[in-house]
């Protein structure tokens, strides 16, 4: 079963999607069977690689900041607080703040996801369901089981106790102990707990988006004027899912965005010339700080229940930073660079692994816990590069040979019946 579009007009710039082996807290990198585009495609979106690493990096600094002796009143800043230390109200108060935004990098991952999966779809390569489904969910899966166990590992070996944490923060996802139904709940990616590792719950709706392409795909296919409408009805929904509180409708058009961008990137809809790259992303990144402008400069303007609408803004930052660092620009050219592809490289693993590692730091040193968090930040580089190459990336070849093996398995069965009709 095989889905097709045929495109309607190629954009001036196509390259090839981000990172050879995997799909895009979640980096998830792009499943190299389902993004490798028409072979006349001879550049690579190799800035995309180098936002997705940087993205997984403002993870770990915005929970090492949780972490640490100041990580209550951090977030009791960004609620409001206006008695906040002066370190505190640095970082979560002035420009600062953009390299602590871990909830805003997920709504980039899951942008980034969005324009990965369906990019290639909209350049006419077809989409084989019977290898995408068991790829895609064991892409996913087995990358995350294997951090998940390596959560349970440390927490067990690592004799934890709460209560010496600095920050609430800590304490609630410190364990000194695991009952058997917690280990076990923890493995079910979408049904289960990711108390044990916390970043793992945007891989929940990763994968709920991944079963559900097929219907996105068909859902953005058929736009063919009115984009910049599309990804302001998106930015909408989220902003209504956030005040009503209903996560469906906060995550889901946030992947939605990114397949917008990439019809608009497809259809060479996004605005073209030498500047329109970094206007797209210095409009992107001034909407994913509007809500921070909005607390800081002018907190009575909108009134605290309504606050949360403002993330729409976000979900269309998140979107015009994707778009605008898809096309060629200085930009683009630094982050393509072999440190930034590094990150990528490794965004995924670093994702998984990294909240073990910094809160067992905390408990080893519970004395000095700033120390502990930021010796805690290479070693977590150094064991997210271990993953990516023993767990993560065989995990990917896996995941390939077994969609590869459904899909010959499809056509072998269904060949014969093909010819029965034919007699």
């Amino acid at each position: 079963m095989r889905l097709r579009h045929q495109q309607r007009r190629g954009g001036p710039y196509a390259p090839r999607l981000p990172h050879g082996d995997g799909d895009g807290l979640s980096p998830v990198p792009p499943d190299q069977d389902l993004v490798r585009p028409a072979a006349s495609a001879s550049t690579r979106f190799v800035a995309l690689d180098g936002l997705r690493g940087v993205a997984a990096v403002i993870v770990v600094a915005y929970h090492v900041v949780l972490g640490s002796a100041w990580g209550d009143a951090y977030l009791a800043a960004l609620a409001g607080a206006r008695d906040s230390p002066t370190p505190v109200r640095l970082l979560a108060d002035t420009p600062i703040r953009y390299l602590l935004m871990g909830p805003e990098a997920v709504v980039v991952f899951f942008v980034l996801s969005g324009f990965v999966l369906v990019f290639p779809m909209l350049q006419g390569r077809g989409l084989d369901l019977w290898s995408y489904y068991p790829r895609r969910v064991l892409r996913l899966w087995l990358p995350s089981a294997g951090a998940m166990a390596f959560a349970i590992i440390v927490i067990l070996l690592g004799h934890q106790k709460p209560e010496t944490a600095p920050s609430e923060w800590a304490r609630a996802f410190s364990f000194s102990t695991l009952s058997p139904s917690q280990i076990v709940d923890s493995f079910f990616l979408i049904t289960g707990s990711t108390q044990v590792n916390n970043p793992l719950w945007s891989l929940r709706w990763e994968l709920l988006f991944s079963l559900m392409l097929p219907v996105a795909f068909l859902a953005v296919a058929r736009i063919a004027r009115g984009h910049w409408y599309w990804l302001i009805a998106c930015g909408a929904v989220t902003a209504v899912g956030t005040v009503l509180g209903v996560q469906a409708l906060i995550y889901g058009p946030m992947f939605l965005a990114g397949c917008v961008a990439a019809v608009m990137r497809s259809q060479g809809a996004a605005p073209r010339g030498k500047a329109a790259p970094w206007i797209l992303v210095l409009a992107g990144v001034l909407a994913l700080g509007l809500p921070d402008v909005v607390r800081v400069g002018l907190p009575d303007l909108v009134p605290g229940g309504a606050r949360g609408a403002l993330q729409g803004f976000v979900a269309i930052g998140a979107a015009l930073v994707v778009l605008g660092l898809s096309a060629p620009s200085g930009l683009a050219r630094l982050l393509g660079t072999a440190p930034f592809r590094f990150l990528g490289r490794i965004s995924f693993s670093l994702y998984l692994v990294h909240m073990p590692i910094l809160l067992q730091a905390l408990q080893l040193a519970p004395g000095t816990p700033h120390r502990a968090l930021l010796i805690s930040v290479p070693v977590a580089v150094l064991v997210a590069w271990l993953f990516a190459r023993f767990v993560e990336e065989p995990s990917a070849r896996l995941a390939r040979a077994v969609g590869r093996s459904a899909s010959e398995r499809v056509r072998a069965i269904s060949r014969p019946s093909a010819e029965v009709q034919d007699r």
